[in-house]
């Protein structure tokens, strides 16, 4: 069965390779001394290798959730529950993003400890996070850790330790993030949700308490972003104080994002964005001065 260009994006999610990969060039650029014995060839090879992984990731993942898939209007007419693609051809796109992003990742700085971020991922995504949203509201904190990966693969690409200090500090971020994003995408979904099987966030809180407890996650997050210039972890100015004012604003407006749904969602969306050109900003602007 032949795969046409849009059931292959449908397929991939590229959206979501691309933050993979804009996670993993922080990590790389975040890792400290070990960038200097890196190169610009080197950072590709890890953003390709970080989006090709989530690639296959979401590939395996609908073929999972493909019966759950077909009865939400959000995903009826993806390639699979549409039957515009068959599972073995759903199937050699996965391997196939996994046989050009294992090697991307094994010709790295990291080499192999960049690669083995492959079979970790895959098992706490698709063999964890996946079946568990059938079964407990509390799925989003394993799957976090998935989504967390990639900062600790890009540090440990460029040839750095991905559970030093520095990058597990980037990871929790990421991981802060997840929590907020999935939450709120999925108040705005909840029924579609409920009606394909899945357990939502909220199933675990109170409906009273789910608010707070979302804008205490968003506080959260802004903390650990704080961290990051407080602790000197960025040596520009400019850039210090752009994160730092970006984490104040997280989180004294955590209660508006909360409130208002849609608004929320994309601005959580949009601050990880801003906070990743931020710190690759600063880290070129080191890069830059050391040349």
């Amino acid at each position: 069965m032949s795969v046409s260009f849009n059931d292959m994006a449908a397929l991939c999610r590229p959206r979501i390779g691309l933050l993979a990969a804009a996670g993993a060039c922080a990590g790389f650029l975040f890792a400290g001394p070990a960038v200097g014995r890196a190169n610009a060839l080197d950072l590709a090879l890890a953003a390709a290798g970080a989006f090709l992984l989530s690639c296959a990731a979401s590939a395996l993942n609908q073929m999972q959730e493909r019966p759950e898939d077909a009865r939400m209007e959000r995903t009826k007419n993806r390639p699979l529950p549409a039957k515009r693609l068959d599972m073995n051809s759903a199937l050699a796109v996965a391997l196939a993003c996994l046989g050009l992003g294992l090697p991307a990742l094994a010709l790295t700085p990291g080499g192999m400890a960049a690669a083995l971020f492959i079979p970790l991922t895959l098992i706490i995504y698709n063999g964890l996070y996946t079946p568990l949203k059938k079964r407990t509201s509390l799925a989003m904190l394993v799957g976090g850790l998935a989504g967390a990966f990639p900062p600790l693969l890009g540090a440990a690409a460029a040839g750095a330790d991905p559970f030093a200090t520095r990058a597990l500090l980037l990871g929790g971020v990421f991981y802060a993030w997840q929590v907020p994003h999935f939450w709120l995408f999925a108040r705005l979904h909840r029924a579609e949700y409920e009606a394909a099987g899945f357990h939502v966030p909220q199933h675990g809180v109170a409906e009273s308490r789910a608010g707070a407890a979302l804008a205490l996650w968003l506080v959260c997050y802004g903390a650990l972003m704080l961290l990051i210039p407080a602790f000197g972890l960025m040596a520009q100015p400019l850039w210090q104080g752009l994160v730092a004012a970006l984490a104040v604003a997280l989180s004294l407006g955590s209660w508006p994002l909360v409130s208002r749904q849609r608004l929320g969602f994309a601005l959580v969306n949009a601050s990880l964005v801003l906070f990743l050109c931020f710190l690759a900003a600063d880290a070129l602007d080191i890069l830059g001065q050391a040349a």
